[in-house]
Formats: structure tokens, sequence, C-alpha cells
């Protein structure tokens, strides 16, 4: 590219800036310009000019460039009509094209101009230099490389992919050489406006040259907030430092390097959302991700783990380690050797198919010797033990399976603890508050205790026999003993927790159950679970207006039998897998392991509910509200029962919230992937399409509902297709709304918000991710064809 003028250029009109950007050497397809006054005055002179101007068999773009256009006053993009793609080869087109521009101009001194189309676009799109929510430091690039046209995005038409560049990246982190184009022709460009941010629209042909074809300034500055984007900037190098050290090998853990995602196992973006507040991701930390699930693994005879932490924080979003999670499904006992090997073949598969980032267990990890393991392994790991390694870890992965399976087994001891914490919660009464500060925090610290111990450690073990089962299933269904069908007809049969509310939800709207026993049961459930900004049931009001429900709602699940040829190939099946069960067995432990996990997941929030109530008193007695306590970690306030505090107890409070404010703010602004395998995914971040989850084999167009954790119960759900962002219990009103269909932006194959669609036989989208879900849950109507493998908005397909 020729060298620029340094001194800074300033904005006129759209044209006229192009046209003072060309002139300094910048890469403009060429341009004319005219006033809308010399138009209806001179037309013919018009023509010829622009039949001088350019070759007869070349296209041309016409396009307005209103005195109101780009102003500091705003943008008013889209506002104003553009023609492409207009030939030369016919007068009549090219001033038809003309007379359709200039119509919607209004002051006889606005201009238009006619400007080459750029041929052969291998990529195009739209480049802000900062974002426009909170202007931190990113390029946001908005494009398309497969229409080879060059207004796909500026129009909202056609499919198009989004990544931001962190401002610091350097050139050798790229390894897109069309990527690496655009973001140093944006640089470029920036050095010729200085420190305003801009909006460009460009084009890159096969070349890659990028041609530009407008610029502007962003008109979005106002609403930023200097202290958070300077804080982005200068957190960055402890960001990097952070994530170069996780990538080091690690003092008692297999794998050379690791991959952060926040979906992969426990799946913190499904349960606390990509952004938890303070509170939220310390909770889930004590309850779930310090210490419990490793221990649930060890106890049913996975390798125990030294006291590593499964989830991480970066940028204010919390991360999974996969390295520590593939570490805890490495059987007990398997030698180092093979550990490492696994460890690296697993972690190396996951980073070369991102997309399997919430399917890690079904198509990464082996953690169940199921009924087409060894086919499996083979497939995905060709060579990659020898025969006596992979006799070993054959060998200790099935005894691992032929325990778990065991009639008395850890789900029997997990579902027992759960029981003895439901009858603890039915003899002691809901906390009302009434108790000083003081005993607040040893509550807090009773609750806390009891909920781990007997609530969340054993659920932890419920959850993973949950995994045990549906990989046995959906083996059966690859070995072709069932079919995919067959088995969504078994999963309809299981009576859970979550079928019985609905139920019982019934009984109220006849009025065979009051309102109050109903929420003695299930007013502790609420959407966004460890939120305390979201309201419980007992506190939402609502939750029984509108409601309505099929019919057939309290008719008992119909029972599965198998069929004669069905038990024949399963118990084949199993004895060529060594697993010593029946298939009836087999089917009475999924059973037990789907409803236990759900269950287990019903009383535990019960306990945690109770926690977020305590909170609230906590944080009455001192004059904060929920939205401030959602800014404490659980341990600060904790801390204050075990040790004296400050002459200013509540200011010291208040200097945590204030400080956890700020962090909070400041990791909106980090914009960083789903997936960290590298330093390079944290300086370019794709935004990923993710395949979804479907459920049943439905297909349906139905209008399209978007909730939120606060959103009231009272909106017309019937007929409609719900989106939420996270699959969570608490919004299991939901199913009490006849609702059509689901879709969901975060949330894996075994979800609870996948069994419960699979329990209805309800078509849903489970996991769409960012891209899609936003797609579809801004439209008014979307396309569900769940066995197509199809989700997207339905406008197009409304005849």
């Amino acid at each position: 590219m020729a060298s620029h003028n340094q001194a800074h250029a300033c904005f006129s009109t759209k044209a006229e800036t192009l046209l003072t950007l060309a002139e300094r050497g910048f890469p403009v397809p060429k341009l004319i310009v005219f006033t809308v006054k010399y138009w209806h005055e001179n037309p013919e002179e018009i023509i010829r000019g622009i039949h001088n101007t350019f070759a007869p068999h070349e296209c041309v773009a016409v396009r307005s460039s209103a005195f109101a256009e780009d102003s500091c006053a705003g943008s008013l993009a889209g506002a104003f009509h553009s023609e492409l793609n207009v030939s030369l080869a016919g007068e009549r087109v090219l001033r038809n094209a003309i007379m359709s521009v200039v119509g919607g101009l209004t002051r006889p001194d606005d201009q238009f101009f006619v400007q080459r189309m750029v041929q052969n676009v291998e990529m195009s799109g739209v480049i802000m230099t900062r974002p426009l929510e909170d202007g931190s430091p990113y390029y946001t690039i908005n494009y398309d490389d497969s229409s080879g046209r060059t207004d796909t995005i500026t129009s909202g038409t056609g499919a198009h992919k989004m990544v931001y560049v962190f401002h610091g990246v350097k050139n050798h982190d790229f390894d897109s050489p069309r990527l690496r184009a655009v973001v140093g022709f944006t640089r470029s460009l920036e050095s010729a406006f200085g420190e305003t941010p801009l909006d460009i629209e460009f084009a890159l042909d096969n070349e890659e040259t990028v041609h530009l074809l407008q610029v502007r300034r962003i008109g979005a500055q106002s609403n930023w907030l200097s202290e958070v984007t300077d804080k982005v900037a200068e957190g960055f190098c402890y960001l990097e430092r952070y994530v170069t050290e996780m990538m080091t090998p690690r003092y008692g853990l297999f794998g050379s390097k690791t991959t952060l995602g926040i979906m992969p196992d426990w799946n913190p973006a499904e349960i606390i959302g990509v952004h938890p507040r303070p509170l939220a991701f310390s909770l889930y930390r004590e309850l779930i991700t310090g210490r419990v699930w490793s221990l649930a693994r060890a106890y049913m005879g996975y390798r125990e783990l030294p006291p590593v932490e499964l989830m991480v924080e970066i940028g204010g979003k919390p991360y999974i380690d996969t390295r520590c999670s593939f570490n805890s499904f490495l059987p007990a006992g398997l030698s180092p050797d093979i550990s490492e090997k696994l460890l690296n073949a697993w972690l190396d598969r996951l980073d070369k198919n991102p997309g399997w980032h919430d399917k890690v267990e079904f198509e990464i990890v082996h953690t169940v010797a199921d009924l087409d393991f060894s086919q499996s392994f083979d497939t995905r790991y060709p060579k990659l033990l020898s025969e006596a390694e992979r006799a070993e870890y054959t060998l200790l992965l099935t005894a691992l399976t032929k325990t778990a399976l065991r009639p008395q087994s850890t789900l029997t001891d997990a579902l027992n603890k759960i029981s003895a914490l439901r009858s603890k919660q039915e003899r002691d009464a809901h906390y009302a508050g009434g108790i000083s500060l003081f005993d607040c925090g040893l509550r807090l610290r009773q609750l806390i205790e009891e909920c781990t111990r007997l609530g969340t450690l054993p659920f932890a073990i419920a959850a993973r026999h949950g995994f045990i089962a549906e990989s046995l299933l959906r083996s059966a269904a690859r070995r072709g003993a069932l079919s995919s069908e067959r088995v969504g007809e078994f999963k309809r049969s299981v009576r859970t927790i979550s079928g019985e509310l609905t139920k019982d939800f019934a009984r109220v709207l006849r009025g065979d159950l009051s309102r109050e026993d109903f929420l003695a049961s299930y007013g502790h459930l609420r959407p966004g679970t460890y939120d305390i900004l979201s309201l419980s049931y007992r506190e939402r009001p609502g939750i029984f207006d509108k409601a309505s429900l099929p019919s057939d709602v309290e008719n008992p699940a119909r029972e599965f039998r198998l069929t004669s040829q069905e038990k024949r190939d399963l118990a084949r099946l199993l004895a060529e897998s060594r697993l010593e069960i029946t298939p009836r067995q087999l089917f009475e432990y999924a059973s037990s392991a789907i409803a236990g996990r759900e269950y287990a997941k019903f009383v535990f929030t019960r306990h945690l509910s109770e926690i977020l109530d305590t909170l609230v008193v906590w944080g009455e007695q001192l004059g904060f509200s929920r939205e401030d306590l959602a800014m404490l970690p659980i341990d600060v306030i904790t801390e204050s029962a075990r040790s004296p505090l400050p002459a200013e107890g509540k200011q010291y409070f208040i200097n945590h919230i204030e400080r956890q404010r700020i962090r909070y703010n400041t990791g909106r602004g980090f914009k960083l992937s789903y997936l960290i395998r590298s330093l390079r995914d944290v300086y370019i971040i794709p935004q990923h399409r993710n395949s979804p989850n479907f459920i049943t084999t439905s297909r349906i167009l139905a209008p399209i509902v978007r909730l939120d954790a606060n959103s009231s119960p009272q909106r017309d759900m019937a007929g409609k297709i719900i989106c939420i962002d996270n699959a969570d219990p608490g919004y299991d009103w939901i199913f009490t709304r006849s609702i059509a269909g689901l879709v969901t932006r975060y949330g894996g194959a075994n979800s609870h918000m996948a069994i419960r669609c699979a329990e209805y036989n309800l078509p849903a989208a489970i996991g769409c991710g960012d891209l899609l879900f936003e797609e579809i849950s801004s439209v008014c109507t979307c396309l569900l064809d769940c066995a197509g493998k199809v989700a997207a908005p339905g406008e197009a397909y409304l005849e």
C-alpha cells in the first residue's frame, strides 16, 4: 500500500471523504460525484460523464452521499438507498438506478456518486475499530466470505461471521492471511484519523487487496465508560501472563497443555452464565467446582486428583480447565505413560474439533466402557496405545463401569444422602429472618456445609451416573440394538421430579392443590439458580397466571417394554462388553440414574435457595440491596462469622462491593473465545455458530418468545417456541404454558432442559451458541427441524 500523509484526515460527506482518502493513496474504487441539483439540471451530461469514466463492460454502484449521513449527530446508516452491480451496457438501467438513489435525497446540494464495483470478491463486510457496546480495545469484524457480494453485512441478508481482534495483536498471531490483510488495512486507515473510532465498509479481492467502500465515525462513544476501556487495555498483560502459565505442564496432572472452555464438563455458561456476578461465581465454586467435582469422581473409581480447581476466571468469565477435567476421567490405577498419551490425544482432538466443546463426554473422552467402546476408540485414536496398553485401559474402564452398574452402587449411596437432606429440609421450616447479623453468617456456613456434604457431592455422583446411562443408551443405538426413537420412548417413560412438578401444577389449576402447598414444595426454584437477582417461584408474581397444560399431562407415563429382538440384541452386546448385567437391569439402572440426577438437583437447590434468602436477610440488616450482594463473593461474607471486622463494618463491605463492581464491569469489556487453546485465542476471537443438541425428530414452525431470568410468567406462550439463555431448572415453569418448542443459547446434550424436553417429547435445540441464538431470538418465527438438524429464523420458510 502506498504511504499516506501523516496529517489526520477530516470527515466530510461520504463521497468527499472517499475522494480525500483516494488522493492520499488508500485503495478506494474509482468514483465520480454529483449533486442532486446538477442531476436535475444536466442528466444527459452526467450519463455521458459516467460512460466516459468507466469501461462499457464494467458494473458500478450508485450510492447516496447526503449531508445528513455520517455526521457527528449520527450516521443514519441504512437510511438511504444504494444500487449495486449496475450494468453500463444499457443507458436505461443506469438512469433508473440514479433516479432510485436520488429519489431518497432531500437537499439540492446532497450528493450521489458512481463507483466501480470490486470484482472477484473473496470477503466483504464491516469493521468497527471499537465495539459499539463498550468501546473496548478490539476490532469488531462482521464479514461474509462465501457469497462474493459486497452488501450482505450492511443489508442484513445472508449468513455472516464475526470476529473480535485485540488491538495489540501481532502479525504472527494470525493463521488467516485474509484477516491479517484486513486488520493491517484497518490500522493504516486509523493512522489517517487519529483517535477517532471508525466504522469501515470493505471488500477484499482474490489477490488479498482490501478495497475501502466507506468510512464513518462511530457515534456511540457517549455510551462508553472510559475507566472500563482503559482497564481492559491495562489488564491485558495480566491475562496474557495467566493464560501462558496455564498452558504449561502442571504438577500432579497429565497433559502437556490445556484448553479452557466455557461449556465442557460442568458447563458454567449454562449454569451461571458467561459473565456471572461475583456472588454466583463464588457459590458455584464453593458448592461444585472447587473440590466437590473431583471428590465425587474419585469416589466412583476415577483417578484421585490433587486439590486443583476445575473452574478458573479469565477476564470475568468462567472457564473449565479441560486438563483437570480430563484427568478426572482416567480410571484409578492407570499407568502414567498411558494417562499421558490419553490426555494429550483428548486435548488434541478437542483443539481440532472445537464444535464439540459442549459434548466432550460423548465425542472426546471415553468416560465409560459402553457398548461400542472398542470400535469408537479405534476410530478416534487409532494406534495411540500399544496392545498391552490398550488392554490395561480397557480392563480398568470396564471394571469402573461394572462397579457403577451394580445394584448397590455409589448411585444408591448418593441418593440415600439426598433423601437425608430432603428429610432435614422437611423438618426445618423455611428461614424467614429475625436473627442477628452474626448468626446470619453462622447460618450461611451451616447451609453451605450441609449443601456440600449432603447435596452437591451426591448430586455430582448422580450426575456422573446420568452420563454413564446416556452413554450406554447412545451406544446401544449406534450398534443397532435400539433405534433413537425407542431411546426417546424410554426416556419419556422415566418419572422425574420435574414431571411431578407439572402434575402438581395441574392440580393447582383444577383446585385440587392449594397454591401454598405447591410453593412449599417447589417455591425454591428460580431461573438463574445461583443468581440472587433472580426471584424464586415463591417470590415471583403471576406464576399461576395464563397457565395452561395439555389435557393428558396427568396420564401416567407409558410403560417401556423391550421387544424380544431388542432383548436378544442388547444381551449379546452386554455379554460382548463383559458388563455382567441383563437388559432389564440396564434399563432399571438408566431409569434410576436419570430420575436420580433430576431429584438430587431439585433437593440441593432448595438449600442453595435458602443460602440466597439468608443473604438477603443479612444484607437488609446492613442496608444492602440484592444488586449490592451480587457483587460480594460468598467467602467475604462468611469470613465475618469467624473473624472480627474493622470498626466500620459496613464500609468494609462497601469497599469490597465497589472493587468487585469495577472488576465486573471491566470484565464485560474483555472479548474472549468460548475456547482458549493458546494466546492466539486471546487475541483473535471468532464468534462461532454451535451445532445444537436436537431433541425429538419433530419439525415445527412457530412464533418465538424470548425470556430471561426476570421475565414475567404472565406472557402468552401457548404455541410459541421459547428462547432462553440457560438450560436451567428454574425455568421449569415454562412447561406449564403449552409451549411448542425450546431454543437455548447454552446447554449440553445431557443438560436438565434436554432431559425435560425428551420427557415431554418437545422439539428443542439445546446449546445453539451466540450467533445462531441471536439470529433466532431476534426475529418473529423459528423453524425447528430436529430430524434434519436445523434451527433457523423462520421467515424464509413461511409461505
